[in-house]
Protein backbone atom coordinates (compact mmCIF):
# COMPACT_ATOMS: atom_id res chain seq x y z
CA UNK A 1 0.00 0.00 0.00
CA UNK A 2 3.50 2.03 -0.14
CA UNK A 3 4.99 2.95 -3.28
CA UNK A 4 8.95 3.60 -2.87
CA UNK A 5 12.36 2.67 -5.11
CA UNK A 6 13.43 -0.38 -3.74
CA UNK A 7 17.02 -0.11 -3.92
CA UNK A 8 16.92 4.04 -3.00
CA UNK A 9 15.19 3.07 -0.15
CA UNK A 10 17.35 -0.34 1.05
CA UNK A 11 20.66 2.50 0.70
CA UNK A 12 19.43 4.65 2.95
CA UNK A 13 18.10 2.20 5.26
CA UNK A 14 21.78 0.64 5.51
CA UNK A 15 23.17 4.18 5.68
CA UNK A 16 21.11 5.30 8.28
CA UNK A 17 21.03 1.91 10.92
CA UNK A 18 24.60 1.97 10.10
CA UNK A 19 25.57 4.07 12.79
CA UNK A 20 24.65 1.95 15.63
CA UNK A 21 26.83 -1.05 15.01
CA UNK A 22 29.71 1.82 14.24
CA UNK A 23 31.82 0.38 17.58
CA UNK A 24 31.87 -2.67 15.82
CA UNK A 25 31.75 -2.87 12.42
CA UNK A 26 32.72 -0.52 9.60
CA UNK A 27 29.79 0.85 7.36
CA UNK A 28 30.79 -1.19 4.47
CA UNK A 29 31.24 -4.71 6.29
CA UNK A 30 27.66 -3.99 7.66
CA UNK A 31 26.37 -3.52 4.48
CA UNK A 32 27.79 -6.19 3.23
CA UNK A 33 26.55 -8.17 6.52
CA UNK A 34 22.60 -7.08 6.64
CA UNK A 35 22.49 -7.84 2.70
CA UNK A 36 23.75 -11.45 3.42
CA UNK A 37 21.95 -11.76 6.46
CA UNK A 38 18.37 -10.38 4.71
CA UNK A 39 19.45 -12.81 1.99
CA UNK A 40 19.91 -15.57 4.38
CA UNK A 41 16.28 -14.88 5.89
CA UNK A 42 14.78 -15.16 2.80
CA UNK A 43 15.58 -18.58 2.88
CA UNK A 44 14.47 -19.87 5.93
CA UNK A 45 13.04 -22.99 6.02
CA UNK A 46 10.24 -22.79 8.95
CA UNK A 47 12.26 -23.71 11.91
CA UNK A 48 12.47 -20.24 13.82
CA UNK A 49 11.14 -17.06 12.87
CA UNK A 50 12.69 -14.74 10.26
CA UNK A 51 14.22 -12.34 12.92
CA UNK A 52 15.95 -15.10 15.03
CA UNK A 53 17.17 -16.65 11.40
CA UNK A 54 18.57 -13.19 10.31
CA UNK A 55 20.46 -12.41 13.81
CA UNK A 56 22.21 -15.41 14.15
CA UNK A 57 23.25 -15.63 10.82
CA UNK A 58 24.32 -11.84 11.40
CA UNK A 59 26.33 -12.65 14.13
CA UNK A 60 27.76 -15.87 12.97
CA UNK A 61 31.04 -14.71 12.42
CA UNK A 62 31.08 -12.57 15.40
CA UNK A 63 31.34 -13.01 19.47
CA UNK A 64 31.80 -8.68 20.04
CA UNK A 65 27.73 -8.86 20.74
CA UNK A 66 25.34 -11.35 22.25
CA UNK A 67 21.75 -11.84 20.40
CA UNK A 68 20.04 -9.62 22.47
CA UNK A 69 22.09 -7.02 22.12
CA UNK A 70 22.20 -6.95 18.75
CA UNK A 71 18.35 -7.28 18.38
CA UNK A 72 18.24 -4.39 20.94
CA UNK A 73 20.59 -2.25 18.56
CA UNK A 74 18.11 -2.98 15.70
CA UNK A 75 15.41 -1.88 17.45
CA UNK A 76 16.69 1.44 18.86
CA UNK A 77 17.33 2.25 14.90
CA UNK A 78 13.51 0.91 14.12
CA UNK A 79 12.43 2.83 16.91
CA UNK A 80 14.56 6.59 17.01
CA UNK A 81 16.04 6.82 13.04
CA UNK A 82 13.49 4.20 10.90
CA UNK A 83 10.67 6.40 10.50
CA UNK A 84 12.63 9.24 8.64
CA UNK A 85 12.92 6.66 5.57
CA UNK A 86 8.63 7.98 5.21
CA UNK A 87 10.57 10.56 2.91
CA UNK A 88 11.13 8.19 0.24
CA UNK A 89 7.54 6.18 0.46
CA UNK A 90 4.11 7.83 -0.68
CA UNK A 91 0.95 5.83 0.20
CA UNK A 92 -1.44 4.60 -2.57
CA UNK A 93 -4.22 6.64 -3.37
CA UNK A 94 -6.62 3.76 -3.21
CA UNK A 95 -5.15 1.62 -1.13
CA UNK A 96 -7.02 2.55 2.45
CA UNK A 97 -10.23 2.69 0.86
CA UNK A 98 -10.14 -0.29 -0.96
CA UNK A 99 -9.29 -1.73 2.31
CA UNK A 100 -12.09 -0.09 4.14
CA UNK A 101 -14.69 -1.47 2.14
CA UNK A 102 -13.57 -4.97 1.97
CA UNK A 103 -13.61 -5.13 6.07
CA UNK A 104 -17.52 -3.42 5.91
CA UNK A 105 -18.09 -6.26 3.53
CA UNK A 106 -17.05 -8.60 6.52
CA UNK A 107 -14.11 -10.02 5.05
CA UNK A 108 -10.81 -10.81 6.80
CA UNK A 109 -7.53 -8.69 5.77
CA UNK A 110 -4.08 -9.72 6.30
CA UNK A 111 -1.25 -7.33 5.11
CA UNK A 112 1.02 -10.02 2.72
CA UNK A 113 4.35 -7.71 3.38
CA UNK A 114 7.09 -9.41 2.93
CA UNK A 115 8.01 -10.72 6.13
CA UNK A 116 12.19 -8.89 6.20
CA UNK A 117 11.19 -6.33 8.73
CA UNK A 118 9.90 -6.71 12.51
CA UNK A 119 6.89 -6.10 14.39
CA UNK A 120 8.44 -2.49 15.15
CA UNK A 121 9.52 -1.22 11.58
CA UNK A 122 6.27 -3.14 9.81
CA UNK A 123 4.08 -0.80 12.53
CA UNK A 124 5.56 2.66 10.61
CA UNK A 125 4.94 1.47 7.13
CA UNK A 126 1.06 0.55 8.32
CA UNK A 127 1.12 4.12 9.32
CA UNK A 128 2.99 5.37 6.27
CA UNK A 129 0.49 3.51 4.08
CA UNK A 130 -2.72 5.36 6.33
CA UNK A 131 -3.84 2.09 7.44
CA UNK A 132 -2.98 1.62 10.70
CA UNK A 133 -5.54 2.15 12.41
CA UNK A 134 -7.78 -0.50 10.59
CA UNK A 135 -8.95 -3.97 12.24
CA UNK A 136 -6.56 -5.73 9.98
CA UNK A 137 -6.44 -9.54 10.84
CA UNK A 138 -2.75 -9.80 10.10
CA UNK A 139 0.23 -8.28 9.53
CA UNK A 140 3.08 -10.67 8.28
CA UNK A 141 6.70 -9.62 10.03
CA UNK A 142 9.71 -10.83 10.66
CA UNK A 143 8.46 -12.04 14.22
CA UNK A 144 5.65 -13.62 13.65
CA UNK A 145 6.84 -15.65 10.41
CA UNK A 146 9.02 -18.32 9.86
CA UNK A 147 9.15 -18.12 6.05
CA UNK A 148 9.51 -15.42 3.11
CA UNK A 149 8.11 -14.72 -0.01
CA UNK A 150 8.17 -16.86 -2.70
CA UNK A 151 8.25 -19.51 -0.72
CA UNK A 152 4.73 -21.36 -0.77
CA UNK A 153 4.76 -22.17 3.02
CA UNK A 154 4.99 -18.36 3.53
CA UNK A 155 1.22 -18.22 2.07
CA UNK A 156 0.65 -22.23 3.72
CA UNK A 157 1.40 -20.46 7.24
CA UNK A 158 -0.84 -17.33 6.49
CA UNK A 159 -3.97 -19.58 5.70
CA UNK A 160 -3.05 -21.71 8.67
CA UNK A 161 -3.44 -18.10 10.74
CA UNK A 162 -6.47 -17.05 9.05
CA UNK A 163 -8.54 -20.42 9.61
CA UNK A 164 -8.64 -20.66 5.52
CA UNK A 165 -8.82 -22.64 2.54
CA UNK A 166 -6.55 -21.56 -0.43
CA UNK A 167 -9.66 -21.09 -2.88
CA UNK A 168 -11.27 -18.62 -0.38
CA UNK A 169 -8.29 -16.31 -0.84
CA UNK A 170 -7.14 -13.57 -3.32
CA UNK A 171 -3.60 -12.19 -3.26
CA UNK A 172 -3.04 -8.46 -4.47
CA UNK A 173 0.41 -7.62 -5.15
CA UNK A 174 2.58 -6.13 -7.78
CA UNK A 175 5.35 -8.43 -8.17
CA UNK A 176 4.89 -10.93 -10.98
CA UNK A 177 6.98 -13.46 -8.68
CA UNK A 178 6.73 -12.56 -5.30
CA UNK A 179 3.34 -12.09 -4.82
CA UNK A 180 1.92 -14.41 -7.60
CA UNK A 181 3.58 -16.99 -6.32
CA UNK A 182 0.59 -17.36 -3.99
CA UNK A 183 -0.95 -19.68 -7.18
CA UNK A 184 1.40 -22.42 -6.25
CA UNK A 185 -1.06 -23.34 -3.26
CA UNK A 186 -4.43 -21.95 -5.06
CA UNK A 187 -4.36 -18.91 -4.23
CA UNK A 188 -6.38 -16.54 -6.73
CA UNK A 189 -4.45 -13.97 -7.81
CA UNK A 190 -4.67 -9.92 -8.86
CA UNK A 191 -1.51 -8.78 -10.10
CA UNK A 192 -1.35 -4.90 -10.22
CA UNK A 193 -0.01 -3.11 -13.28
CA UNK A 194 1.26 0.05 -12.97
CA UNK A 195 4.21 1.29 -14.81
CA UNK A 196 5.05 3.66 -11.51
CA UNK A 197 4.46 0.66 -8.98
CA UNK A 198 6.69 -1.74 -11.76
CA UNK A 199 8.99 0.76 -11.93
CA UNK A 200 10.15 0.84 -8.02
CA UNK A 201 11.18 -2.92 -7.88
CA UNK A 202 14.67 -3.85 -7.31
CA UNK A 203 17.23 -5.65 -6.01
CA UNK A 204 15.50 -7.30 -3.32
CA UNK A 205 13.05 -8.32 -5.72
CA UNK A 206 15.33 -9.79 -7.95
CA UNK A 207 16.93 -11.69 -5.40
CA UNK A 208 13.04 -13.03 -4.74
CA UNK A 209 13.20 -13.74 -8.67
CA UNK A 210 16.10 -16.24 -7.29
CA UNK A 211 14.85 -17.73 -4.59
CA UNK A 212 11.60 -18.66 -6.72
CA UNK A 213 13.69 -20.12 -9.12
CA UNK A 214 15.43 -22.44 -6.21
CA UNK A 215 12.23 -22.98 -4.70
CA UNK A 216 9.34 -23.92 -7.62
CA UNK A 217 11.76 -23.86 -10.67
CA UNK A 218 11.03 -22.03 -13.72
CA UNK A 219 7.22 -22.21 -12.88
CA UNK A 220 5.30 -19.10 -14.31
CA UNK A 221 3.04 -17.97 -11.36
CA UNK A 222 -0.79 -18.05 -12.02
CA UNK A 223 -2.48 -14.94 -12.70
CA UNK A 224 -6.02 -14.90 -12.26
CA UNK A 225 -6.76 -10.92 -12.76
CA UNK A 226 -4.80 -7.86 -13.59
CA UNK A 227 -5.18 -4.55 -13.45
CA UNK A 228 -5.09 -1.18 -11.65
CA UNK A 229 -5.47 -1.35 -8.07
CA UNK A 230 -8.55 0.32 -7.66
CA UNK A 231 -10.56 -2.61 -9.88
CA UNK A 232 -9.24 -4.85 -7.72
CA UNK A 233 -12.92 -3.77 -6.34
CA UNK A 234 -14.51 -5.66 -9.53
CA UNK A 235 -12.76 -8.84 -8.54
CA UNK A 236 -13.65 -8.62 -4.87
CA UNK A 237 -17.53 -7.53 -5.19
CA UNK A 238 -18.25 -9.10 -8.37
Amino acid sequence: MILFDEDKFLLEYARLAAPYFSDILEEHIFFRKLLASTQHMMKNNGTMTNVEAFTHHFLADSSSLSYKECFDRFDQFYKQTFPELSALVSPTITGRNLLQRALEAGLQVAIATNPIFPERATVHRLKWANIADLDLTLVTDAENMSYCKPRPEYYLEILGILGRQPQECLMVGNDKVSDMSASVIGIRTYLIENQEEMARLGMLSAQIGDQAREVVGETRFQIDWRGPLHKVELVLFR
